[in-house]
């Protein structure tokens, strides 16, 4: 039926618990910054890090409706404010430190690298299509094992887009090459996945897991409650 599978990534194929309120991770980060010379308490940077993504985010909004930015780029900015010049490294590390120190839980749902080869063996076209920063997504992609089955990784704040945009959507057609005629969207976020999907005209498959939003409308072609991906239609058929 599908010659193309979109699949959103967290909450989806990767079980994933973050919090970036925590305030240790903060205070973390302050040293981290604090180690290039750049002196700063957790409260200050956080603050100056919201204040220049929302800042980032508001220029983006100028030319799309459901813009992104790059962490990288709003740190460069504050720790230009601070007095720093950051390395390319050094900044990529940050957005690692960031990642790292919020995280939770991260690991793969049952079934999601047996789904993803054996839709590549079927000849199908397999395709991610992630709201997230490029730095860490790529980083958890390849320490899960799975970023080699994949024809094409689109990444919102490489595209300066996100879902539901249909401007992400195209952005992954132009691209990667997507045959959206032929394409099922697989996410667990109606706001997002399933919206961005319906706005293309495309068939999506609306994925429960315990990170998906609650009491939203779902208007999706095929649902799955129970959160078990080896549901999804096509795939073993």
């Amino acid at each position: 039926m599908y010659e193309t599978y979109i699949f959103d990534l967290y909450g989806t194929l990767i079980d994933i618990e973050t919090d970036e309120e925590r305030p240790e991770l903060w205070e973390r980060l302050a040293l981290h910054f604090g180690y290039q010379g750049m002196r700063t308490g957790a409260a200050e940077l956080k603050r100056r890090y919201l204040d220049e993504r929302d800042r980032q985010l508001a220029e983006a909004g100028r030319s799309c409706e459901h813009p992104d930015f790059v962490m990288e780029e709003v740190f460069r900015a504050v720790a230009g404010q601070l007095g720093g010049q950051p390395s390319e490294a050094w900044l990529q590390e940050t957005v690692r430190w960031v990642r790292t120190l919020s995280m939770n839980h991260i690991s793969l749902y049952d079934g999601v690298t047996e789904i993803l080869q054996r839709l590549r063996e079927r000849g199908k076209k397999v395709f991610l299509l992630s709201n997230g920063q490029k730095t860490f997504i790529e980083a958890e992609l390849t320490m899960l094992g799975i970023i080699g089955l994949f024809d094409g990784i689109a990444i919102s704040s490489e595209a300066g887009v996100s879902k539901p945009d249909p401007l992400f959507f195209r952005y992954l057609a132009d691209t990667y090459g997507a045959d959206l005629s032929s394409a099922l969207m697989i996410g667990n976020d109606p706001r997002t996945d399933i919206a961005g999907a319906a706005a293309m005209g495309l068939d999506s498959c609306y994925l429960q897991t315990a990170s998906s939003p609650r009491g939203v409308a779902v208007h999706s072609t095929f649902q799955i409650l129970d959160g078990d991906l080896r549901q999804i239609p096509g795939w073993n058929g």
